[in-house]
């Protein structure tokens, strides 16, 4: 009984999750949903930069610290580059027939990214012994 209504509550969470990353892709749109997600993509990048760079800097391995810093500053001019690319993108969507065409795409993408991350999600909750379905 217990186990029945974790379930049921986890499937629930799992669909008020989907249904609202459709809805925020749908207001958004595909290019800006793509551009939030290469964001967020970009800022755990350099978190985990940012731990090695702090890690090897501790045992005093400078290579390291080195190659985590060129790897920090080269990330940032990529996603400036990537900044620039997408703001004309973004702008194409004022117009009437495209715009429709991107808010379906980013309900789509909103959808597919909502299903990763609950898959994700499960993995790891299973990875770590906690069975939710």
């Amino acid at each position: 009984m217990r186990h029945e209504m974790i379930s049921f509550a986890s499937a629930a969470v799992i669909l008020l999750f989907f249904l609202w990353r459709v809805r925020r892709g749908y207001a958004c749109g595909m290019m800006q949903e793509i551009a939030n997600i290469l964001s967020g993509v970009v800022a755990l990048v350099c978190v985990v930069l940012i731990f090695f760079a702090i890690s090897s800097a501790r045992g005093k391995s400078m290579h390291v610290l080195a190659a985590c810093i060129v790897a920090l500053i080269l990330l940032g001019i990529c996603f400036k580059i990537c900044s620039l690319i997408f703001r004309p993108l973004l702008a194409v969507d004022k117009i009437c027939i495209v715009g429709g065409i991107n808010k379906f795409l980013g309900a789509v993408l909103g959808a597919v990214e909502a299903l990763l991350l609950a898959f994700l999600l499960i993995k790891t909750l299973e990875y770590f012994g906690i069975f939710v379905f």
